[in-house]
Parts: C-alpha cells; structure tokens; sequence
C-alpha cells in the first residue's frame, strides 16, 4: 500500500502514530483523546501543568501546527508532515516535561 498516493490513508497513519507517541508519556503527565484519523487532530492536555505554556514554547520548538481550547492542545495533523516531525514534537514535549 502506498501512503504518499493516498494522503488520507497517510493522515490517518499519523495521527495514530502521534496519539500512540503521547500515550508514552509516564501515567498522570498526559491525558490523550482519541485522534480523529478523519480529520488529522489529536488532542492532548497535561494534568497538573499550564496548557497555554507548553503550546507556548512548542510554538518555538516544533512545527507540527496546535490550536488551544481551554486546556486541551489540539494538533492539527496533514498529510505533507513526516513521521520524524512527530517524533520531534514528541521529543519537545518531553524536554517541557521534564523542566
């Protein structure tokens, strides 16, 4: 199956690679919605810590686009973004995490 040839095929295959990633986090530092692998969006907040802030510094950390509602970060996933930027932003997350 070729995913670049069907970009919502693709997009689906990276938002559950994302929300998977975020699952990673240790218990308690993150609660993840299901992704829409319609839509691309994967929704995430984290427990005990200032949404705002984190969306904050990754805007300056990782190009993977978010939205803030309330205190949940929506990213908005398409289907040009690579798997190594997922990884990416996976890697910012846990740097904020851990300051």
């Amino acid at each position: 199956m070729n995913l670049t040839a069907n970009p919502s095929l693709r997009l689906a295959r990276l938002a559950r690679h994302l929300e998977a990633r975020l699952r990673d986090f240790a218990p308690g530092t993150t609660q993840v919605l299901p992704a829409d692998q319609n839509t691309g969006t994967v929704s995430v907040r984290f427990p005990g810590r200032d949404t705002a802030q984190v969306a904050a510094l990754l805007e300056h950390r990782s190009n993977v686009p978010a939205n803030l509602s309330g205190d949940w970060l929506a990213f908005q996933l398409s289907p040009d973004l690579r798997f190594e930027d997922l990884d990416r932003l996976w890697g910012c997350i846990l740097e904020i995490l851990e300051s």
